[in-house]
């Protein structure tokens, strides 16, 4: 094959993208067994993000001993099966996380359906969730039966386990757990956002976000049932981004939407 030829490659990162090789880069590999392995970066990358394509244009002029030696840097030393690809996404994506740009693809769609309403709280209610995870370390059998039983039919656990000051003790952690208010988590300025109407066209969600704080980088798509508006923002202040979640995240739009806003 000549080094003309366009390849098709799947990245380190899980992305297909064009790539024409330059002349083969063949060398002597350090043997495994004297390399100190340490677990590479993981990051989805979205080639979409100006970020990301930034710094795939300045890895892209390195040879392999340069992208091993910033690696090598960082405390991380590449398996030698990877390729010259693979070895240049594992650098982008180090790049990305220590400049604390873990740029992702966006978020797992949250299930629109459960197997019972106790599953639905473990999802929905992280309060919830680490109450019932602190019987089951515990090992606390009866706490995390009443758990189960209370959430998904209250009446039947009262039967079953009602009665005494133990019975009134749990159901009270339960209750309060279940009515902790649920705050993100947010570090930086970045968010994903979907649900807002197509109606509204692209410059409407941009208005509408930039009442919380100014805008470093905006990106906004039609999703997948052409019916809502999806993609990310990034706010100059983490308290912009704050203050749009909690405005927005949750919200019934109507015609079956709701608003997402999802701290990156």
């Amino acid at each position: 094959m000549s080094t003309a030829t366009s390849l098709i490659v799947l990245s380190a990162a899980g992305f297909l993208v064009s790539w024409q090789p330059q002349a083969p880069m063949l060398r002597a590999r350090q043997p495994l067994a004297e390399r100190r392995v340490i677990a590479a970066p993981t990051a989805a990358l979205d080639m979409n993000d100006p970020d990301v394509a930034e710094e795939y244009a300045s890895v892209m002029t390195f040879d392999l001993d340069q992208i091993e030696e910033e690696l090598a840097g960082a405390g991380i030393v590449a398996p030698p099966t990877m390729n010259d690809f693979e070895l240049r996404s594992m650098l982008v994506e180090m790049r990305m996380l220590k400049k604390g740009k873990t740029s992702t693809k966006k978020p797992a769609p949250k299930p629109t359906s459960f197997a019972n309403k106790f599953e639905q709280a473990l999802y929905e209610k992280p309060a919830f969730k680490a109450l019932y995870e602190d019987f089951k370390n515990a090992r606390l059998q009866n706490e995390i039966n009443l758990c189960i039983e209370y959430v998904n039919d209250a009446k039947q656990a009262k039967m079953r386990y009602g009665g005494t000051p133990k019975y009134d003790e749990t159901v009270a952690k339960i209750e309060e757990a279940l009515a902790a208010k649920v705050e993100q988590v947010v570090k930086s300025g970045r968010l994903f956002f979907s649900g807002f109407p197509s109606n509204m066209g692209e410059a409407g969600v941009k208005m509408t976000l930039e009442g919380f704080g100014t805008l470093k980088d905006f990106t906004c798509e039609e999703s997948d049932d052409g019916m809502s508006l999806e993609g990310r923002v990034e706010y100059e202040e983490t308290t912009a981004a704050k203050a749009a979640i909690d405005k927005y995240d949750g919200v019934d739009m109507g015609l079956g939407t709701t608003l997402e806003l999802q701290a990156l």
